[in-house]
């Protein structure tokens, strides 16, 4: 009985997975913030490579920011993506290829760049001005 039960669970199992709609890595939107620390700098920097995007937040003094706003919009201005970075690194994986507009805000001071989604990743590092 226990193997007849496994066997249909099993079966349930597969069934509903075949009736999710399939979806791969580059077909959703989502986001990682982090780098809050030497270490985690360099982790996230490794792993830059297999997102489409890293984004890098600081001020004109050199000092990383964190808690900065973010909200990325597709060609057609459609938000694909918001939310808010904890940290001053930004993996970033957006639905399609095509350009992106990145609008970051910190301390109500919003700057807007574009991210290309192509064949290598991108890179765009907002800089807001620092204490003098």
């Amino acid at each position: 009985m226990t193997i007849r039960f496994l066997t249909l669970s099993a079966l349930a199992l597969a069934m509903a997975c075949s009736l999710a709609p399939a979806q791969s890595a580059s077909s959703r939107a989502g986001f990682r913030c982090g780098g809050v620390g030497l270490d985690e700098q360099q982790q996230f920097k490794a792993e830059a490579a297999r997102h489409h995007a890293l984004l890098t937040f600081a001020l004109s003094s050199g000092a990383y920011l964190s808690d900065v706003d973010f909200r990325v919009a597709d060609g057609r201005g459609n938000v694909v993506l918001e939310g808010r970075c904890d940290g001053p690194l930004m993996l970033l994986d957006l639905p399609g290829r095509g350009s992106y507009q990145v609008t970051a805000t910190y301390e109500g001071k919003a700057q807007r760049k574009t991210v290309a989604v192509g064949t290598k990743p991108s890179r765009a590092t907002f800089v807001w001005p620092g204490p003098a």
